[in-house]
């Protein structure tokens, strides 16, 4: 199940892997208003939603299965909003390096990556393989 991060600086606890892509698309709908599908371009080799923002700070895609159940997320964020990502995954999971966090949901252990880009930092949600 998934973390959903909302607006910079505010990480909302919604989890997402695990649940069917409808559902994702449902949720997605109530949770983050400021972001809307984009079925501008599609990647046959990946079964994916696209979320974009309006201004093109941000793109959020969920991943899924065969079976279309969510298995893990990518945030993609403009520098713009580093800091207050940070803050708010800081203030809200467990750290356990510079740039990985985690938290548990349903008995399972997750990890929140943040990786740095030329361009853009992307934040990855998965579920934690050590278990």
């Amino acid at each position: 199940m998934l973390i959903c991060l909302a607006a910079p600086g505010q990480v909302a606890g919604q989890h997402y892997i695990g649940k069917h892509k409808s559902d994702v698309r449902n949720l997605m709908k109530e949770d983050r208003k400021d972001l809307h599908e984009d079925n501008t371009s599609r990647n046959p080799v990946y079964n994916m939603v696209k979320y974009v923002d309006n201004i093109g700070n941000q793109t959020l895609i969920y991943f899924f299965s065969e079976q279309d159940t969510c298995l893990y997320s990518k945030w993609m964020c403009d520098y713009i909003m580093l800091n207050k990502v940070v803050a708010g995954l800081n203030d809200k999971y467990e750290q356990s390096a510079e740039d990985s966090w985690y938290y548990d949901s349903d008995d399972r252990k997750y990890r929140i990556t943040l990786t740095t880009g030329e361009w853009f930092f992307t934040i990855t949600t998965k579920p934690d393989k050590k278990e």
